[in-house]
């Protein structure tokens, strides 16, 4: 995997930025590659901090008026340094149920090809009645929740990735 230059640090689509979190996905083998200058070095994009607080950092953007895009940190409660990053595709609509084909969503398929191929296994987590709650994956010592959703409601079956939770 080749890392984006900086000067394609906007990404164009969702699959794209998807593309980029699942290069840094295959970089992370440990809480170490959870840092800003990782995250950034990887996926082309500058990181972010929060004034108030050094352990909240990422990045995030607008896809269309409807959609955003956030990487972010994720606190320890103990204040101890992030080893966890979640990855969202955030819909912004009045009733929370946008398309995501006008935004090019990364396929929820490629997404588990890439990560079987970064030396992930994975499974689904089964909620209360039997439905996908999200797909669970592991190599190593990181482990991964892939939540997905319908591109729409005419292409409910056509899973896409809406947000992925990295644990390092």
């Amino acid at each position: 995997m080749t890392t984006p230059s900086p000067a394609s640090a906007a990404p164009a689509n969702a699959a794209e930025i998807g593309r980029r979190v699942l290069q840094l996905i295959d970089t992370i083998h440990g809480p170490e590659q959870v840092d800003a200058a990782h995250i950034e070095r990887v996926t082309g994009i500058p990181v972010e901090f929060n004034d108030t607080n050094p352990q909240q950092y990422g990045f995030g953007g607008q896809l269309s008026p409807d959609w955003a895009y956030n990487l972010v940190s994720l606190t320890e409660l103990d204040g101890s340094r992030p080893h966890r990053l979640m990855f969202s595709l955030d819909d912004r609509s009045a009733d929370a149920n946008a398309d995501m084909a006008p935004i090019d969503p990364l396929a929820f398929e490629a997404c588990d090809q890439a990560l079987a191929s970064a030396g992930y296994t994975g499974a689904p987590n089964l909620g209360r009645y039997g439905q996908v709650e999200y797909w669970e994956y592991q190599r190593g010592d990181v482990s991964l929740q892939v939540h997905v959703r319908g591109e729409s409601d005419a292409e409910a079956a056509r899973a896409c990735v809406s947000m992925i939770v990295i644990n390092a």
